[in-house]
């Protein structure tokens, strides 16, 4: 009997646990993209890839590559959204696909692709 209990007790202090990461990692995100979205510099990228949601998984991810003036090399990153897939916008830029990208100046690496900002 206690050990049912203790399994149990310890099953949902970890999925609490396990929310509580996910929802503190969507807001830095979010406050992230909100940053990239007004301080952005601009420039052209190209869609990588695409990984739709899989199994219990909720989120999109576009993987991408730019090169910012003065970079050396290209810079890949990944767009991530966490957007149910009926409010993605329903023409989402598949691989080989040239896209605008918004990232800072100061850490490139931070940047996402615009118009998944602004239909945020």
């Amino acid at each position: 009997m206690i050990s049912t209990s203790v399994i149990l007790l310890a099953s949902l202090l970890g999925l609490t646990l396990r929310l509580a990461f996910v929802h503190a990692a969507d807001q830095r995100r979010s406050q992230q993209q909100n940053e990239i979205a007004i301080r952005g510099q601009r420039c052209q990228g190209r869609v990588l890839a695409v990984q739709r949601p899989f199994l219990f998984e909720s989120t999109t991810r576009l993987y991408f590559e730019f090169a910012p003036p003065g970079a050396e090399r290209p810079i890949q990153c990944c767009h991530s959204e966490r957007r149910p897939a009926e409010r993605l916008p329903t023409a989402l830029p598949s691989a080989g696909m040239m896209v605008t990208v918004h990232y800072l100046p100061e850490r490139p690496e931070a940047a996402a692709i615009v118009n998944l900002l602004r239909a945020a």
